[in-house]
């Protein structure tokens, strides 16, 4: 779950969902630093993202980690069959 900006209609912070994979290491440890690519799971909600924007990932409430985004690309078209 990924903070970044959007708000519920009572006007509260509202986390979007995005899988994530790490690039070059197999895993990250707890204070950790590395490049992430990130998925959305439902990208209208991520068109405002850009390169710059720092966004914040929750497992629960609290905040479990930070990202500043580097490049922010749509998604591909896929050709139907």
């Amino acid at each position: 779950m990924r903070d970044i900006g959007n708000l519920s209609p009572t006007g509260g912070a509202s986390v979007s969902i995005a899988g994530l994979w790490i690039e070059d290491v197999p895993f990250l440890e707890s204070g950790g630093r590395a490049a992430v690519r990130l998925v959305p799971l439902t990208p209208s909600h991520w068109r405002h993202v850009e390169a710059g924007r720092r966004i914040t990932m929750h497992e629960n409430r609290t905040v479990a980690g930070t990202a500043l985004v580097l490049e922010a690309r749509p998604p591909a078209c896929r050709a139907g069959p």
